[in-house]
């Protein structure tokens, strides 16, 4: 039994990244093949290592151990040049797939995990990707059961043992969930979802047990880097420019957020396009389309209709 008084006492648990990641934490950053998952985990890399916000968010710094089974020395080299990030010394360790060994984590991969937390200090290790550490043990990536008795464990005792944060990269299955989704997400602090909206944006959707749930807009700079895309006024987000066109070619419908994201494939939140939506009626307008509410006995609908703006106004001669 505690009194209030002791639990006042309790510390708030640090952040690596505020608002996003918790220390002695298990994360998954997932995505479709392509889109830039090993870009985002070393663009978090570069900003522990050299204590710079990441996307707006401050960080605790720290060593990262950066452990790949895709990317070579050499191909890590080239996409730090082009990237021009500038590791400090014993701020980033990395450890590659062997020719004829895979990683595995019970062996030396697992001594020099030992060594990253106890030597250099290090709190973040990123996984890089998650299907291709050999665990010691058969395993099937779709199995909730082996997740929850073979995977899962390794990871929860290491953070416990050496008061780590694991992110763990993986793939996106073709439907848009992860890879054995209901294991891994069940059991992770935090998932990030990285999503290609088109025209060189993205949505970097973050869901976790211990802050609000962020839905970020990026693009990405000439230098692979993800950066907040910048309001722009002057022109219609991506989604809604979308829900201009299909307007345009119906003419006229009746409509709910979640049927038009459904219906347009938006990489977006019925939640989120319902605001965008109320946010963006005065330049629909402008662009001759008109939303108006239209409530039935058993849902709240909206009604678009499209007039040409080049009709409206306009004297007949």
């Amino acid at each position: 039994m505690k009194s209030i008084e002791e639990i006042n006492k309790i510390k708030k648990k640090d952040n690596i990244i505020d608002g996003i990641m918790k220390t002695n934490g298990l994360y998954c950053l997932v995505a479709r093949p392509k889109v830039g998952k090993s870009l985002l985990a070393l663009q978090i890399a570069n900003s522990l290592a050299n204590n710079k916000p990441f996307l707006g968010h401050d960080v605790t710094p720290t060593p990262v151990f950066y452990i790949n089974t895709e990317l070579s020395e050499t191909q890590l080299k080239a996409r730090i040049d082009q990237t021009k990030y500038n590791f400090p010394k014993n701020t980033l360790f990395f450890a590659e797939k062997d020719k004829n060994h895979s990683l595995c984590i019970r062996d030396d991969l697992l001594l020099d995990i030992r060594d990253f937390a106890e030597e250099h200090k290090g709190k973040f290790i990123i996984i890089d990707m998650l299907c291709g550490i050999d665990y010691g043990n058969y395993y099937d990536i779709n199995s909730y059961k082996d997740m929850a008795e073979v995977i899962i464990p390794k990871y929860k005792d290491l953070i416990k043992e050496y008061n780590l944060t694991f992110l763990l990269v993986h793939h996106l299955s073709k439907n848009g969930t992860s890879l054995g989704s209901t294991a891994i997400e069940g059991f992770v602090d935090g998932t990030f979802y990285l999503k290609d909206s088109g025209f060189n944006s993205y949505t970097l959707t973050i869901i976790n047990r211990d802050f609000e749930r962020k839905e970020l807009n990026l693009k990405l700079n000439d230098n692979l880097i993800f950066e907040l895309a910048k309001e722009d006024n002057s022109e219609l987000d991506y989604n809604i420019s979308l829900f201009l066109r299909y307007v345009i070619k119906m003419k006229e419908c009746i409509f709910t957020p979640s049927k038009i994201v459904s219906e347009l494939n938006m990489q977006i939140t019925p939640t989120r396009f319902g605001r965008l939506l109320n946010d963006n009626l005065d330049k629909l307008k402008q662009e001759g389309i008109f939303i108006e509410q239209c409530r039935t006995a058993t849902a709240r609908n909206y009604k678009a209709i499209f007039i040409n703006p080049m009709t409206i106004n306009t004297d007949d001669n």
